[in-house]
């Protein structure tokens, strides 16, 4: 009976935790808890207090370099890629720290009701060899400090504490692009702004003209003064005019807007453009695509990001490898025990741990495989990004020619304009005609100087496209300060050189001459390939406001850039090269990923020197070798 209600007992408190526990779990569940309207508006109001916190207030005009300058400082999508920055430098520092070894501090105490009490039996006789003994105490206190040291774990953190350093340079990259693609906004939203402020209160007048030329319109159908399909015809002419009108000043409208998103303004902040120290003429470009081809290759963000991927896809590789070799682990560490039945309570202890996972025969040489493969991929596509970077170049050098011709002839539409406004004035004035001509006239006027401004705009733009295509950095590596002002000068002094058809760019061998390496040479081929013909554009002779650089300490002198435009001349009839079947080419290697690359390297001529080292190059000016010689420079060269 005892038994019995002991067990029954033991059930029921057995059943009692069970439901204690299933308690404990239902008020743990976690259940979603949606943030009312005050948590929402609260959160509101701190964020818009946020955005325009601690911005320099707008004092007067704002010129073009200072709407930069606060683009640069203000703007939020490059405030975003600071803080990545940022956040990839702290990454960077754990990675550094995950290469110290790892010391455990432990503290532990552990108590009972009764002695651990042990008896000992002789294995011999199965008879009981001593009495009943304890050799621990009822409570105990421990302690101990161990320092362990994984040999692969070190050398595997510290290939990948080498790739978070080239995932911060990337950040560092990616920020490069954001501020260019930030300038070369504002320059084209500033533009516009500009012409709004010049046009806007010409487009008023006019849309309060053309309404009362509709209210007259209509009085003089209905009193039936007027023919009637002429009338309506005369209204359909006032009407189309007033929609174009009223779109002209929609667009004028936007472009403060667009242009204060930009600078991290207020939205309906008032301000003002200073544009007298804008340049108004042509800039005196000379533009030389193949040195433009070779800087962009060598500056562009996307492909130092793309360079930097490749040092990690082979550290993967690394990585793969070093993943297939056992673990050495070595430790030592420092022990405290209060037992008191102990002969010594305290003492020093080392060892060492070899681990390995026999499955790697199996899993490492595909892990491996696919590292590799990562690589292949990975400069495949660089391939690709430097075909696109190329093109983007020579596209950008024939945008400038496009938009410096679209100008020219905006310009002289405008004026031809104008000369018939003042014609047709005259001839009112005059008595020979009357006021529905000086309407549409007065809109055709007003219509192509918009159209003048927006073809102005868009060649000062197309310039720093060229230059945002070639990877030239709006900023300086140096600058005195951070503040508007000293920012305005150090960016007026990039736009001054880069409008004066120059700019600055570090190169490998004068890198190369600070850090004591020998430069690196690179042997040129010679033939009889056609000889680029170079064409200067006509240089207008306004006056261009410039002003001196910042002077700013450089970490690497730079090499100075004449910008030329070459024009590849074309080849005859009967000696055209034809670039697709270079291409594609059959070789031994085109099913590989090898092969792919250097079908990529065949059709811009990257490997001409290693052909020509190899004596692959044939004797004589063959049309394939002239189409490898000019590479890239030739076949866009023939495009544009």
């Amino acid at each position: 009976m005892c038994g019995q209600k002991s067990s029954r007992r033991t059930s029921s408190f057995r059943a009692a935790m069970l439901l204690g526990v299933a308690l404990g779990i239902a008020g743990c569940t976690v259940k979603p808890e949606p943030m009312n309207l005050a948590d929402h508006d609260a959160s509101a109001k701190a964020d818009a207090k946020q955005l325009f916190q601690d911005q320099e207030p707008v004092t007067g005009p704002i010129t073009l370099e200072e709407a930069m300058a606060r683009a640069i400082k203000y703007n939020l999508d490059h405030r975003l890629k600071v803080m990545e920055n940022a956040l990839a430098s702290h990454r960077l520092t754990s990675a550094n720290m995950s290469l110290l070894p790892a010391l455990t501090a432990r503290a532990g105490y552990t108590g009972r009701n009764n002695h651990l009490g042990s008896n000992s039996v002789s294995l011999s006789t199965g008879s009981e060899s001593l009495e009943s003994s304890a050799s621990s105490d009822r409570d105990l206190k421990t302690a101990d400090l161990t320092l362990t040291w994984n040999i692969l774990d070190l050398g595997m953190s510290y290939v990948r504490a080498q790739q978070q350093a080239d995932r911060f340079l990337i950040t560092q990259e990616r920020r490069r692009k954001v501020l260019q693609n930030v300038i070369q906004n504002v320059r084209v939203a500033y533009w516009n702004a500009v012409s709004a402020e010049r046009l806007l209160p010409k487009v008023n007048p006019l849309i309060d003209k053309v309404n009362a030329a509709l209210d007259n319109a209509r009085k003089a159908q209905r009193n039936g003064a007027e023919e009637p399909l002429s009338a309506l015809r005369y209204r359909r002419d006032l009407l189309e005019s007033l929609r174009t009108l009223k779109i002209m000043q929609r667009e004028l409208n936007d472009a403060k807007f667009n242009l204060a998103a930009l600078m991290n303004l207020k939205v309906g902040t008032d301000f003002q453009l200073d544009d007298r120290a804008l340049a108004n003429g042509i800039p005196p470009l000379k533009l030389d695509v193949e040195k433009l081809e070779k800087a962009s290759l060598l500056h562009r963000p996307e492909l130092r990001e793309e360079r930097y991927q490749d040092r990690i896809a082979h550290k993967d590789v690394r990585l793969a490898y070093m993943d297939m070799i056992p673990g050495l682990e070595v430790n030592t560490a420092w022990n405290f025990d209060s037992n008191s039945y102990a002969w010594e309570q305290s003492w020093f202890s080392w060892g060492s741990t070899i681990t390995s996972n026999l499955f790697d025969v199996f899993t490492g040489p595909q892990n491996i495989a696919v590292t590799k493969a990562r690589t292949d991929v990975v400069k495949v596509r660089r391939m690709a990004l430097s075909m696109a970077v190329m093109s983007q170049v020579h596209v950008a050098v024939a945008g400038y020619s496009q938009a410096l011709s679209e100008y020219k002839t905006a310009n002289e539409r405008s004026e031809v304009e104008n000369a018939i406004l003042d014609k047709t004035r005259a001839n009112v004035d005059s008595g020979l005609g009357g006021s529905r001509n000086v309407i549409q006239t007065e809109l055709d006027a007003l219509i192509s100087e918009l159209r003048r401004d927006a073809a102005f705009a868009e060649m000062r733009t197309s310039v720093g496209r060229i230059f945002v295509s070639v990877g030239a950095d709006p900023l300086p590596d140096a600058v005195d300060g951070h503040d508007l002002v000293t920012l305005s000068k150090a960016l007026k002094g990039v736009n001054d050189s880069w409008f004066n058809g120059s700019f600055n760019l570090p190169q490998p061998e004068q890198q190369a001459e600070q850090t004591g390496e020998e430069p690196q040479t690179q042997a040129v081929e010679t033939g009889d390939t056609p000889v680029a013909k170079v064409v200067e554009h006509p240089v207008v002779a306004e006056p261009i406001a410039r002003s001196a650089p910042p002077k700013s300490v450089e970490p690497v002198k730079p090499a100075k850039y004449v910008v030329k435009h070459v024009v590849q001349p074309v080849a005859k009839p009967q000696t055209a090269p034809k670039p697709v079947e270079v291409a594609l080419s059959t070789r031994a290697d085109a099913n590989t990923s090898d092969g792919i690359i250097n079908m990529y390297r065949n059709w811009d001529g990257l490997d001409r020197q290693a052909k020509a080292t190899a004596g692959q190059t044939p004797s004589g000016a063959s049309a394939v070798g002239k189409a490898q010689e000019s590479g890239l420079a030739g076949f866009f060269g023939d495009m544009f």
